[in-house]
């Protein structure tokens, strides 16, 4: 387990080194948008374009995969639902929550983190788990988001799908697939550029989770220092850091040890119903789904008009902690993991 925590390091030290860098006034907070916006639009992309090219994304048994993962992430998202709406918390904050309970930071972290202690075999099933989490839980936890809104429940998916599908993670990859099946072969230069941005992705990707989070904790600190978000939700103090605390808590267990319990769970009713899965595969799934919460979400509730500090503080916490959690759950299913791609 020691050996484990230890392969984990300096993934962690680059996220720690981006929120360092914002803590310290190294870098200004205004400018995190620009890291953001070359991992998302160049970085990421440009691995994922690399990796639909290759083949990796047709490899046998991914429908089973994703079925299983699929399975896994719907339960966690109905409980986070049910929770917030347990709590009384209106229908926007508790569809941006449950988008944080159940969607992992696949992007930042995972692609970077698994295929370096899982190999390369693992970024095919990693990345294939975004169709899932953007098009199916964004869409149905944007869509209970604006549930209060006035228009049919048909149009409220209409939105969020509209915003999942100009996603550029799954462009890079359909586009990807679709030159693997091409048989073209790609210039020289043309590989090399896509190379470099996609080795320049996961450094840049790790530290600028590392930046968002600690924007994400100066933004938290400010909200509730100021009391806006009681102003803003009209909720009472109980709420926010008495029960809140207690239904922010089973989140993040939910997270981190539940929702990959489901996805393993689901995997193996999967297979027994008679659909192909291999061990590796449903590992990986397994680990994708006990990654922290997506960083991200904090930056669509802030754009939703969403309380963010309940976002934040899953998003912080379970970043935290996944630390060791992924590290007993790496013992578990993989054993002595490789360190090499």
């Amino acid at each position: 387990m020691t050996d484990l925590l230890w392969l984990f390091v300096p993934f962690f030290l680059l996220v720690l080194c981006g929120w360092g860098a914002v803590r310290a006034g190294l870098v200004d907070p205004g400018g995190i948008g620009a890291l953001n916006g070359f991992v998302l639009f160049f970085g990421l992309p440009a691995m994922l374009f690399r990796l639909g090219a290759s083949g990796a994304l047709m490899q046998p048994g991914l429908a089973g995969l994703l079925l299983a993962y699929g399975l896994g992430g719907g339960c966690i998202t109905a409980l986070a639902l049910w929770l917030g709406r347990r709590s009384g918390w209106p229908h926007r904050d508790t569809g941006l929550v449950a988008l944080a309970a159940a969607f992992p930071n696949t992007g930042f972290l995972g692609l970077p983190l698994l295929t370096g202690l899982l190999g390369a075999q693992a970024a095919g099933p990693v990345a294939a788990t975004l169709i899932i989490d953007v098009l199916l839980l964004s869409s149905l936890c944007l869509a209970w988001a604006h549930r209060g809104a006035s228009g049919s429940w048909w149009g409220l998916w209409v939105a969020p799908l509209k915003g999942a599908l100009r996603n550029p993670l799954l462009w890079s990859m359909a586009l990807g697939v679709a030159w693997w099946a091409s048989g073209w072969q790609m210039a020289r230069a043309v590989d090399d550029t896509l190379r470099l941005l996609a080795l320049a992705a996961s450094p840049a990707a790790l530290f600028t989770l590392g930046a968002i989070l600690a924007r994400a904790q100066l933004k938290v600190g400010k909200r509730v220092a100021g009391g806006s978000p009681l102003a803003v939700q009209g909720a009472s103090p109980g709420v926010v850091h008495g029960a809140g605390h207690g239904v922010l808590s089973v989140l993040v267990a939910a997270k981190l040890l539940l929702h990959p319990l489901l996805v393993l769970a689901a995997g193996e009713l999967v297979h027994a119903l008679g659909w192909p899965l291999s061990g590796p595969g449903l590992t990986t799934l397994v680990m994708a789904a006990a990654l922290p919460s997506a960083s991200n979400v904090s930056m669509l509730a802030e754009r939703e008009g969403a309380d963010t500090t309940r976002v934040a503080r899953l998003i912080m916490w379970t970043t935290a902690l996944s630390w060791l959690t992924l590290a007993g759950w790496a013992a578990w299913r993989g054993g002595a993991l490789p360190v090499e791609g």
